[in-house]
Parts: structure tokens; sequence; C-alpha cells
């Protein structure tokens, strides 16, 4: 992952792994569709008190950094939220784990900072790489905390887990990156099983990253935006063979 220069206007289009390899074995495919993600956009920063007045209250997020394309991704977050929750944030303890063992367990356990005490909806992006514990089949669940662990795969792979406030919706995106297992045979890009196996041993513990050595950064969402809309970076194409 890294940054795109956004002094000019930029369209960062990739193909999947797939469309490269339908590519490089001479094949055929038509581009279908794309979908457009405003995820890195931190719609808080957007500034109606700003001394040099309404021309200038979206200039923070007009320069801000934006994320290139990622290949790998299964769906799109935004966190656009209702104007009459500015100044309430979901509080995470970390949004990225890094090099995560197999086997590792990670709690995650948001709060509603200025905002009503609430459950969640925690959302698994890849059960290959991730699972829920004591419910590996499931993509979701409500509560006010879960447990995540890391799962055997064959090569690196980042899975996310998104997070929603099911009163305010606000929400969050934890990105667990999750080191390759030498003695495993599945891919993070294969079709994900939904049977209810957990290649983790589960158990409680520290949370990701600490006890497998992977490292941590923490977060928060913010509510609030003042209604500024953009498009973000991530261009997303889905090809036909």
């Amino acid at each position: 992952m890294g940054f795109l220069d956004n002094s000019t206007v930029t369209v960062d289009a990739i193909l999947t792994r797939r469309g490269r390899q339908i590519l490089s074995q001479g094949g055929n495919f038509a581009i279908t569709k794309f979908a457009l993600s405003d995820e890195e956009v931190d719609y808080t920063l957007y500034d109606v008190t700003h001394p040099n007045g309404t021309d200038s209250y979206g200039s923070v997020i007009e320069n801000m950094n934006l994320l290139e394309a990622v290949p790998n991704r299964a769906g799109f977050n935004s966190f656009l939220v209702n104007s009459s929750l500015a100044g309430a944030k979901l509080q995470i303890d970390s949004l990225t784990y890094s090099n995560v063992i197999k086997d590792t367990p990670i709690s995650i356990a948001p709060a509603t900072v200025g905002g009503p005490e609430e459950t969640y909806t925690f959302s698994i992006s890849n059960l290959n790489i991730i699972r829920f514990d004591g419910s590996p089949a499931q993509k979701s669940k409500i509560g006010k905390e879960c447990k995540i662990n890391a799962q055997s795969i064959s090569q690196i792979g980042t899975a996310t887990v998104r997070i929603v406030g099911n009163q305010t919706g606000l929400a969050n995106v934890i990105s667990i990156q999750v080191a390759a297992d030498a003695g495993s045979t599945t891919s993070p890009d294969a079709p994900e099983d939904t049977t209810g196996s957990d290649d983790s041993s589960g158990g409680s513990g520290s949370t990701g990253g600490s006890s497998s050595g992977g490292s941590s950064s923490g977060g928060s969402s913010s509510g609030g935006g003042g209604g500024y809309s953009r498009a973000g970076s991530w261009l997303g194409l889905i090809l036909k063979e």
C-alpha cells in the first residue's frame, strides 16, 4: 500500500490477481464494472469555522493523501455519519495489526465516546485469513466485543474487520496482516470455507501482535462531517472472462 500524489487528478486502475493471471495466459477479458470508495477521507476535518470562509471549509480534506488501489479488496467502506453525531468517536485500541502469527487471538472491544452506549456489528472480509473465535463460520456478528483468531495461510495476507455502531452508525475498520505459515496449503485468495472449520486453537491471552511479535497502531473514527462528499482513489475492476 502507498500514497498517490494528489497535486493532479489521478485515476489509479489496477487489475486483480485473477485479471493478471488471465492476461499472462494471453486471454481476453472485458471490464464490465468499476466502483469508487472514499474510505481514506476523514470528514471530521471539514471545518465550518475556517476563518477564510466557505471556500476553505474542505481545504484540509482536499489536500489529504489518497491511497493506492488494492487488488484483493472484497468491499468498500465509507465514514459518512449523521451530522447530529458531530464530536462522537468510535474508539478502538488498535486499527492495524502486522505480521500476526497463526493461532494468535485478537480481542476487539470498541467504545462509543461522546455518544450513547451501544452494541456493534463486526464484519470480516476474508475467512481464510481471520475468523471469529467460537463461531468460525460467521462473517459477521453483533455484540459489545469480539475475539478474532488468525488462521494458517500459505502466504502473507491481509483482512479487515469492519465495526459499525448499531445505534449511531459510527464505523471503523481494523486491518489485520497475518504472516505466512510454511506448513499451510490454504491460499488467502482461495474460496472461503464457511463450514465452520477454524485453523486456530483459540484460547485467551493478549491481543494480536503482542504474543506473536507483530505490531499494531491505534486510532479512532469520528462523527460529523458537515455533508462534505468526495470520492476516494480506490477503483475496483470486475473482470469477465
